[in-house]
């Protein structure tokens, strides 16, 4: 009996020849049938498609078992192939011993299936990169397989409109999870799984997520897998449909109209599948860039397969579900998209990547190992860039940023070492350290390596390569600012055309390192490569291009406030025809945080070769400490607006300018403010430089964790009350905080209610607190401290009797009355109601209150009871945030 090796080998040109065009279907299978090993996968999927096939069948050579289950796998993915390879394995394939592969049922109907299946392997099977490693920049493909990294998707228990930019109101809710664990991940692969509650999958599936999350492709990896026949088999077919697409749709059409123009090749099987609709999955990608405005609230129409209406009406339709109710729909969007949850049986988020991602990306991105390591570790002790890393497009950009000063060639770059020309000397010696550096850096990057290419020398200076760009770049910056204004991100030809920007340019210069072309069958759009390349390359322009500082103060009036600019401001602040109420102050956060940033860039000659007239550096640095005093002084500033001031502070990190501000902060209230690690960086950096004591520091619910919390500690004996209630600091936190407070003569009112503080937490307390003379208050309430705990707060009363403890709720009236009024906030204020953060805190409280409450007496106790009882009436009154915690 001739061997399955034998076989193979003796057929080995014919296999070689007919799996050529598409082997990626074949080396998926034999990785997943255990024949190939998974590294052997990646470093096949490498190859070229005749090498990968001839290298797969080489590592099977000699194995029998493995030989026979290579030929297994030929007869799963035969329909991927031609019809002599499907001859073949019916020929070759039909052994007693390989008789559990199927003979393939000629059906005339399958074969459009196949031809779409193929083609969607054709289309999503790779993933467009900007950049490669080492200082080179291309357009390059690397397969999907290869560079896609999970991502973490959770439901969605949260609804509200948010007054912060996207990127900072993600970052909030990342912090908010990971503090509470009140998360299921959730793999994009199964979105459509069965529900927990019902145990049935959801028919309509919203994923929402900021801009460079990875909501595309996290799509795209969909169809893929589908495609390959690896997951979501239930569905017969898959139609990918992108707002990108259907915004080019002009007049009404039908659904079948639609299908028959997007997928042409399924046209013979259209009308019998949209009519079993239970097995077809339409996935609606980019909500976020349809240009159509969408009536959801509008009556249902009595709409078919065949009904000619516009396209908007189709998309209500189908998502509502009064079109094709039996079909599934996944729909992705930006959070700032109307798409409203109750046509949902499935809403989520997705939070980009997680720790082990970022490292897992890194070393991707960089093949070798000990650059990616580097690199990784530069990332992770550095907050700005950790913070940012989570993003997998700011990871992206900063890898890129990077590769300039870890992936070697550094020095070659100098020259013959004759140092800096223009001055600017340090990021090219530094890595960058600060969102605007990285930014900075990539730019810069795009610029030296792509636009002038065989233009300009390695030897050239900073001024040399912005002086060769400074047209482009003002055209790019001008167009960049004047739709940030508005809101837009997707242009098309002819609004580059009126920037003075000529869009083959953008295919031949660094243009395409900054705007995509978004190339569909009857137009040519263009997007920028990222939201925050837009808001960046806006700043540039507008730095570089307000030539005094008195402009720049108008600027940033207008910015951070929405202050209307006196008729002498610059022209270049309104865009024409522009009203300033279509900008909202909350979407240029970041832009104004850029702008300082850029500013910085500017007074240290890193924009040598750009600027059109000279600046006066010091009186600009002058009025800026001025402006910045101003603010804090007179202004009555929302939590948000503060944050982000101190945040402008720190990008343009100019110590004069600090030592200014910072005497001005009198007390910090950033109650229920969500911050990150950055944020506790920008808070030191700037309350360092008060010569006096915080009156009051409120960090309450801001989910600050122990990193945070050790970026602050430097400052935190400087606060007469320190509210660090609601915060995640657990044991391991406080246990930092006692010795911090032994020997302190500042902190008086120190409150630390629903810290998560456990028995281990009260170790050194008394130790600690008993040689305090200062502290006049603590509050531990809703903290599980323990028996043991309990008899430490008593013996640290008998030490310290003029110390108020709180250690119950019944103890204090003020302290009830306090969480009463919080109750009923949140009450009359459903969006607080629907958070996480609100449910585990309320929980936490009525725990505490079951235990302790039945201790108290008279009015305490009243009270207590009353707390209980609004407590239980408003979580009976969101059962779907309870249920599962």
């Amino acid at each position: 009996m001739t061997s399955a090796g034998q076989v193979l080998q003796a057929h080995r040109d014919s296999l070689l020849r007919w799996t050529k065009p598409n082997p990626a279907p074949l080396l998926r299978w034999l990785r997943d049938a255990h024949v190939l090993s998974h590294d052997q996968y990646l470093s096949l999927l490498d190859r070229s498609p005749s090498n990968a096939v001839a290298a797969a069948l080489e590592a099977v050579r000699g194995r029998e078992e493995a030989s026979r289950g290579f030929l297994e796998v030929l007869g799963e993915v035969q329909d991927f192939y031609c019809e002599e390879l499907q001859a073949w394995v019916e020929l070759h394939c039909r052994a007693p011993s390989l008789d559990q592969i199927p003979a393939p049922v000629p059906v005339v109907q399958e074969v459009p299936l196949i031809a779409h299946k193929k083609t969607l392997l054709n289309q999503t099977e790779r993933l467009t990169s900007h950049s490669e490693e080492g200082g080179k920049v291309s357009n390059s493909h690397s397969h999907i397989e290869i560079r896609y990294t999970d991502l973490f998707v959770t439901e969605d228990n949260e609804e509200f409109e948010s007054s912060q930019h996207e990127y900072f109101n993600l970052a909030s809710r990342r912090a908010r999870i990971y503090a509470h664990q009140a998360c299921q991940r959730i793999r994009p692969c199964h979105l459509l799984s069965n529900q927990r509650a019902t145990g049935r999958p959801p028919k309509r599936v919203k994923v929402k997520g900021i801009a460079g999350i990875g909501k595309s492709v996290a799509m795209q990896r969909i169809v893929y897998e589908w495609a390959l026949g690896k997951t979501m088999r239930e569905f017969v077919c898959v139609f990918d449909l992108r707002f990108r697409e259907l915004n080019l749709v002009a007049g009404p059409v039908s659904l079948l109209g639609l299908l028959r123009s997007r997928f042409r090749y399924l046209a013979p099987v259209l009308p019998e599948l949209l009519g079993s609709t239970g097995s077809i999955l339409f996935i609606l990608d980019g909500l976020d860039e349809f240009k159509h405005r969408l009536a959801w609230d509008s009556p249902d129409r009595d709409i078919g397969v065949d009904s000619e209406v516009p396209v908007s009406d189709l998309v209500v339709a189908l998502v509502k579900g009064s079109l094709l109710p039996e079909a599934s729909l996944i729909l992705t969007t930006r959070p700032s998209t109307e798409a409203p949850r109750r046509f949902f049986q499935r809403c989520c988020v997705v939070l980009g990547f997680e720790e082990a991602q970022v490292n897992e990306y890194t070393s991707k991105f960089f093949k070798d190992t000990q650059v990616a390591s580097r690199v990784y570790g530069y990332i992770s002790g550095n907050d700005s860039l950790f913070v940012l890393s989570f993003i997998p497009l700011y990871c992206y950009i900063i890898c890129t940023a990077l590769a300039e000063f870890f992936a070697g060639g550094r020095e070659d770059r100098h020259g013959d070492g004759g140092g800096d020309r223009d001055g600017s000397q340090s990021l090219e010696l530094n890595p960058p350290r600060t969102v605007s550096e990285v930014y900075y850096c990539y730019l810069y990057t795009a610029i030296k390596h792509h636009a002038l290419r065989g233009t300009a020398k390695n030897t050239a200076s900073k001024s040399e390569v912005f002086s060769l760009v400074k047209a482009q770049l003002t055209s790019l910056g001008k167009l960049a600012y004047e739709n940030l204004l508005r809101s837009k991100i997707m242009f098309e030809r002819a609004d580059l055309e009126t920037f003075g920007l000529e869009p083959k340019e953008v295919r031949s210069t660094f243009l395409s390192q900054i705007l995509v072309p978004v190339k569909e069958e009857k137009v040519e759009m263009f997007a920028f490569f990222h939201l925050t390349v837009q808001e960046h390359l806006a700043a540039l322009y507008c730095a570089v291009n307000l030539s005094s500082p008195q402009h720049i103060i108008q600027g940033l009036e207008f910015w951070c406030f929405g202050d209307l600019l006196p008729s002498a401001a610059p022209p270049l602040l309104l865009a024409p025809d522009f009203h300033p109420d279509q900008t909202r102050v909350e979407n240029l956060q970041m832009f104004t945080r850029f702008f300082m940033g850029v500013v910085r860039a500017r007074i240290g000659d890193q924009l040598a070769g750009m600027e059109p007239d000279p600046l006066d550096k010091e009186d600009l640095l002058t009025q800026l400490g001025v402006w910045f005093q101003t603010q804090f002084k007179s202004r009555e500033l929302a939590n948000q607006t503060t944050l982000n001031l101190l945040h402008c502070l720190t990008e343009l990190h100019v110590d004069e300018v600090t030592k200014v501000v910072a005497p001005e902060i009198k007390r910090l209230n950033l109650f229920k403010m969500k911050l990150s690690v950055v944020d506790c960086a920008t808070l030191y950096y700037v309350l360092q430089f008060s010569p006096h004591r915080l009156d009051e520091l409120n960090l309450g619910y801001s989910n600050i964790g122990n990193r945070g919390l050790h970026r602050l500690g430097p400052i935190l004996h400087r606060c007469e009350s320190l509210f660090m209630c609601g915060n995640s600091l657990g044991s391991e936190g406080v246990l930092e905080l006692w010795p911090a407070l032994e020997h302190n003569v500042t902190v008086e009112e120190l409150y630390l209610d629903i810290t998560g503080i456990s028995e281990r937490g009260t170790e050194t307390m008394v130790k600690c607190l008993s040689r305090n003379s200062t502290l006049k208050t603590l509050t531990l309430v809703g903290n599980e401290i323990g028996e043991a705990g309990k008899d430490r707060l008593g013996e640290l009363r008998r030490r310290r009797p003029e110390l108020h403890i709180i250690g119950d709720f019944v103890d204090d009236l003020g302290l009830l009355q306090a969480y009463l009024d919080w109750v009923e906030e949140i009450r009359a204020d459903r969006d607080q109601m629907d958070s996480v953060r609100n449910v585990d805190a309320l929980q936490s409280v009525l725990k505490g209150l079951r235990v302790t409450g039945a201790r108290g007496k008279g009015q305490n106790a009243q009270k207590a009871k009353e707390l209980e009882t609004k407590i239980l009436q408003l979580l009976e009154s969101s059962p779907e945030l309870t249920a599962d915690r």
